[in-house]
C-alpha cells in the first residue's frame, strides 16, 4: 500500500486501463503539484474508494451529529452531552478514525500533548509515575511524551527546549537542581502551565506535589534507632538537591529528637545512582567499625547497598539491619523483603497531571501551592533489635 494525500492506495493491482491507473505510476506528478485528494479521486474515480482513511466527516456521519459537535466531543473544545460523546466513541471505534493531533492543534490553538520530565524514566519509580500519567491523559483526550534528564541540567534544558517545539499543552516536571538560580533559568524556559513534582524550585511560582522528605528520612533512621542501632550510616543523595537535603535532615533530626549526636563519618554519598551506592556500602562494610544499620535514601541506591551486601556476605539483619526510602515494587520477591519508607508516588502523579489538566482547561496562573504528602513505613525482615 502506498499513502497519497493521506490516502492508502493499492499498489499492487495488475495493469488497468487509462482511467483506473495504479495510483503509483501517478503519485510522484501529481504530489509535486500539489493535487488534493479529491482532485486525484475525480480523475481516477473508483481507485481510492477502498482503503480509504476515516475522517472526522465519517464520524459525523456515523454518529449522526454535525462536523463541529463531532469535533468538540472529540476535543472537549465546547459543551456536549454525554450521549454525544458516546455516541461519537462508538463511531470512532466503529470506522478505527485516528485524529490528526497536529493538524488539529495548529487548527484550534491548542495542543493535546503533555509533557513529562523525570531524572531516569529506567527507574521504576518513574517509570510507575509515566505510567500514571500516561493513563489520566488517555482518559482525557491528551497524549503524554516523557523525557529522562540523567539528573544532568544541561540535558533538561534541551528537553524544555524540545518539549516548547513540540507545543506541549502543560509539563510534570522533576527538576534536576532545586536552587534559585536554576529556578530563574526554569522560569525562562518554561512557557505553559506546568506543575513540578516531588521537588520544589526556589524562585519558580509553580504548583508542587510532594512528599515529606524530612519525615521520610526521619521515619527511616527512628525505627533503627528504636531497635537499639546508634552506628547508623546514611547513603545520601546530591548535595544540593532538596529532596537529598530533606531526607539527610530527617536523618539528622531522628537523632536530635533522642539527643544523640550524628557521626558525620557514616553519612556516605550514593548520587541516587545504584553503582555509587554499591561502591559507598562495600567501603562502610568494609571498615574496622562498620555500621550495625544502615538507611539509603533513594530505590535505587537500596539496590546498590542490597548488591553489596549481598556479595560482602553480609547477613541482613543478622550482621546489619537496612532501611530504604521508596518502595520497591519486587520487594516482597527480595530475600529478605526490605523494610521501607514508602512514597505515595503514584497518588502524587495522578494528583499532579490532575491539577496540570485543570490549570490547562481554565488557563488559571500558578499559584505556588504546595500539597505535602505523608509517606509510611512498612516494616518487612530486613531490621532487627540489636542484640
Amino acid at each position: 500500500m502506498r499513502r497519497i494525500s493521506g490516502r492508502n492506495v493499492s499498489s499492487s493491482a495488475p495493469e488497468t486501463a487509462p482511467d483506473e491507473l495504479p495510483a503509483h505510476t501517478v503519485a510522484p506528478d501529481l504530489l509535486s503539484r500539489n493535487v488534493s485528494y479529491n482532485a486525484f479521486r475525480s480523475c481516477f474515480g473508483k481507485r481510492l474508494t477502498e482503503g480509504t482513511v476515516a475522517t472526522i466527516k465519517d464520524v459525523a456521519a456515523r454518529a449522526g451529529v454535525a462536523i463541529s459537535t463531532a469535533s468538540a466531543a472529540i476535543n472537549r473544545s465546547a459543551p456536549v452531552s454525554e450521549d454525544v460523546i458516546a455516541r461519537v466513541q462508538e463511531a470512532i471505534a466503529a470506522i478505527g478514525y485516528v485524529p490528526h493531533g497536529a493538524a488539529s492543534s495548529l487548527r484550534s490553538g491548542r495542543s493535546r500533548l503533555i509533557g513529562l520530565v523525570v531524572p531516569n524514566i529506567a527507574n521504576p519509580h518513574f517509570a510507575a509515575v509515566a505510567r500514571e500519567v500516561e493513563n489520566v491523559c488517555l482518559a482525557a483526550g491528551y497524549t503524554a511524551v516523557v523525557y529522562s534528564t540523567g539528573q544532568d541540567a544541561g540535558r533538561e534544558s534541551q528537553v524544555l527546549t524540545m518539549m516548547r517545539v513540540q507545543r506541549v499543552a502543560g509539563l510534570i516536571v522533576i527538576p534536576t537542581q532545586s536552587d534559585a538560580r536554576h529556578g530563574k533559568q526554569l522560569k525562562g524556559q518554561i512557557h505553559v502551565p506546568t506543575v513540578l513534582l516531588d521537588m520544589y524550585v526556589d524562585g519558580l511560582p509553580y504548583d508542587v506535589i510532594k512528599t515529606d522528605n524530612v519525615e521520610a528520612g526521619r521515619l527511616a533512621t527512628e525505627h533503627l534507632l528504636s531497635l537499639g542501632h546508634k552506628r547508623i550510616a546514611a547513603i545520601v543523595g546530591i548535595p544540593g538537591l532538596a529532596t537529598s537535603d530533606d531526607r539527610e535532615a530527617g536523618y539528622r533530626q531522628a537523632f536530635a529528637d533522642r539527643g544523640l549526636a550524628v557521626d558525620e563519618a557514616l553519612i556516605v554519598p550514593g548520587q541516587f545512582d545504584r553503582e555509587r551506592a554499591h561502591a559507598a556500602a562495600l567501603e562502610l562494610m568494609a571498615r574496622p567499625l562498620p555500621p550495625t544499620g544502615i538507611v539509603a535514601i533513594s530505590n535505587m541506591m537500596t539496590v546498590g547497598l542490597l548488591f553489596a551486601l549481598k556479595e560482602r556476605g553480609v547477613r541482613i539483619p543478622e550482621d546489619v539491619s537496612m532501611v530504604g526510602i521508596d518502595d520497591l515494587e519486587f520487594a516482597t520477591i527480595l530475600e529478605p523483603p526490605p523494610t521501607v519508607v514508602a512514597t505515595p508516588i503514584l497518588a502524587m502523579a495522578r494528583r499532579a497531571i490532575e491539577l496540570l489538566l485543570e490549570q490547562i482547561g481554565s488557563q488559571a496562573k500558578p499559584t505556588g501551592h504546595r500539597e505535602i504528602n505523608a509517606p509510611r513505613l512498612i516494616v518487612r525482615e530486613s531490621t532487627r533489635a540489636l542484640a
